[in-house]
């Protein structure tokens, strides 16, 4: 329990907190300890050195407390903190949508290697969760402007709130929709993060039991389900000479770039992910040229 009084030291509490996370069965449970207090408290590492001893202040260690329960039950830091950093933006994140990851700027950052750095451009997230694909390619592009678009209410809300976060609300929209049924077009560069993990592949901790289902699992026999019917309606969505570009799953890129040859795209370039894995892959319609 937290004294009453607010006296506990830093280093008591990280110690306590790394034993209960080890017997939990987490690898880095000191590391672990340390980060959960330094985002719970707001000090630095620095801090459980130079201060050792003294009262932690009140606020802090109950913040930490409660912290510590719900990032052993396998909760997301990012949720605890309800906001995470993306391409150097900082986005709100909580079970509305999954948690925007580093692997996710291989398609913000291949998307733009093949867009004209200057020309006006309408786009379209499909798929858009918190938002930071469309709004991160909005914030890099002054002329640009798009529209995130996805089936879940909450997770446009969220969205929402992160375009007005940004001050990216008068340059971007949201529509529920299934991908591209009833979106007017045409767009210049489509993007998409869509579900691409099969049921029962092992993920990180806490992914499967605190983030959005939809936006994770694949049908049970149909990896390429959504990437399928994007393709699909994509072309008529895309202005001639239009970019799509993917996020997908590790190793399955092959799969995909089959996929979309068999419907009779273009691949047009691809980028990996800061672990080199093949993250991102656009696709033109056959024969058309680049923007």
């Amino acid at each position: 329990m937290i004294p009453r009084d607010g006296a506990g030291d830093r280093a008591a509490w990280v110690r306590h907190a790394a034993e209960t996370l080890s017997a939990a069965g987490f690898e880095d449970a000191r590391a672990d300890a340390e980060l959960l207090w330094c985002r719970a408290s707001g000090e630095g590492r620095a801090m459980l050195a130079l201060r050792h001893g003294e009262a932690a202040p009140i606020a802090a260690l109950a913040r930490f407390q409660a912290w510590l329960v719900r990032f052993t039950a396998g909760e997301p830091l990012a949720y605890l903190e309800g906001s995470t950093g993306f391409h150097g933006l900082e986005f709100l994140c909580d079970a509305r949508a999954l948690i925007p990851r580093a692997d996710s700027e291989a398609v913000v950052e291949l998307a733009l290697s093949l867009m004209h750095p200057q020309r006006p451009a309408r786009i379209a997230d499909l798929g858009t969760g918190s938002g930071c694909l469309l709004l991160t390619l909005l914030h890099l592009r002054a002329a640009w402007r798009g529209i995130g678009v996805d089936r879940s209410l909450p997770a446009l809300d969220l969205a929402r709130s992160n375009a007005l976060r940004l001050a990216l609300e008068v340059r971007s929209s949201f529509a529920q929709a299934d991908w591209l049924d009833g979106v007017p077009g045409p767009f210049e560069l489509i993007v998409s993060n869509p579900p691409y993990v099969v049921p029962g592949e092992e993920l990180g901790r806490g992914v499967a039991e605190h983030e959005p289902h939809a936006a994770l699992f694949t049908p049970a026999r149909d990896s390429m389900h959504a990437y399928r019917r994007i393709l699909s309606a994509a072309r008529t969505a895309l202005a001639p000479g239009g970019i799509l570009v993917f996020e997908i799953g590790a190793g399955r890129a092959s799969e995909l770039a089959t996929l979309a040859d068999a419907l009779e795209w273009e691949e047009c370039g691809r980028r990996r992910d800061l672990s080199g894995i093949e993250r991102a892959l656009a696709f033109r319609t056959r024969g058309s040229a680049l923007p």
